[in-house]
């Protein structure tokens, strides 16, 4: 055994309080990535090529899917998404410093797929405090660690006696290349429910947020960051009707503005929000669609860059 993999099951033993035995178990699960919804993108490789944005990405696009069709055969790898939630990684200058970090800083013909929405360039409050600044995303400065000790003890914030019964009984299993996999029930009545809590949520924000100009300058250096090392695509990813009306609402500009800002920094713009993709929540796609939406955001990506 390694003298980090000893450390940290004698730090796994002191914080959670759990047993010898438990501790041979857990150890393996942590060693894998297998903690949380997050984790496993700070112990991966640095990675080649990335997808940024808020859940809505995490859950809505495959790495491997776009691999499979024809990304590895023409793009700097691994594919790594690299999105997080809308609590984390909205764009601003954290959310930049980490994906300097985990790019390598060699690759020259990478894949950048930027995700974006009204709310990922939102702010509450005055410009330049930006809440995520105090999350991992603004303060782990290890992201490619495994394992990952500063995570784990600052930011893992279930007792780690948990980790094994969560482990079993997951409805969130992220993938190796990052990709959040969401397993539950996806019913009329249940995802109907869902879509109006999640509505109300985000009526509530759209009561206290502004769209920050702060937000959008970093969302333009994190393209022009992002363009040293390959080729960079900005997409709007489906949503549920009635999220999109009130985005409509909140935003009436917003489609419009992310044109012109494709345009004048010379990259193509997709934008799938009007398409009838099945969400769970209104704001997430079900596991099959993110399938589907994948295969046909590969044949769109490639169309779009084959023209820049």
């Amino acid at each position: 055994m390694s003298p980090a993999v000893s450390r940290l099951l004698l730090r796994l033993l002191l914080l959670g309080g759990i047993s010898l035995a438990g501790l041979g178990v857990l150890g393996p699960v942590v060693l894998a990535g297998r903690v949380d919804a997050f984790y496993g993108r700070f112990t991966s490789p640095l990675a080649g090529s990335l997808i940024v944005g808020t859940s809505r990405a995490a859950q809505g696009i495959q790495p491997a899917v776009l691999e499979d069709a024809w990304l590895g055969k023409k793009f700097d790898g691994p594919l790594l998404n690299y999105a997080f939630t809308l609590t984390h990684s909205p764009y601003g200058p954290a959310y930049l410093r980490s994906i300097q970090r985990k790019l390598r800083p060699e690759v020259r013909d990478g894949l950048f797929i930027v995700a974006v929405d009204p709310w990922s360039l939102s702010l509450t409050g005055p410009e330049g405090r930006y809440p995520e600044d105090n999350s991992f995303i603004g303060q782990l400065h290890q992201v490619s660690q495994n394992p990952n000790l500063a995570y784990l003890t600052r930011y893992q914030t279930k007792p780690l006696y948990r980790l094994l019964l969560d482990y079993a009984t997951a409805t969130e299993h992220l993938h190796p290349d990052g990709w959040l996999e969401v397993t539950i029930g996806v019913d009329s009545a249940q995802v109907r429910a869902r879509t109006a809590r999640k509505l109300q949520d985000y009526r509530r924000l759209a009561a206290s947020q502004h769209l920050s100009a702060g937000r959008l300058q970093a969302l333009r250096q994190t393209i022009q960051f992002l363009q040293q090392h390959g080729h960079v695509c900005l997409v709007r990813l489906p949503v549920g009707p009635s999220l999109l009306q009130l985005e409509q609402t909140y935003q009436p500009g917003f489609d419009q503005l992310m044109r012109q800002t494709a345009t004048a920094l010379a990259i193509p713009y997709l934008d799938y929000s009007t398409q009838p993709y099945a969400t769970t929540d209104g704001n997430h796609l079900q596991r099959a669609a993110s399938l589907s939406f994948s295969q046909q955001l590969a044949k769109d990506l490639a169309a779009a860059l084959a023209s820049h």
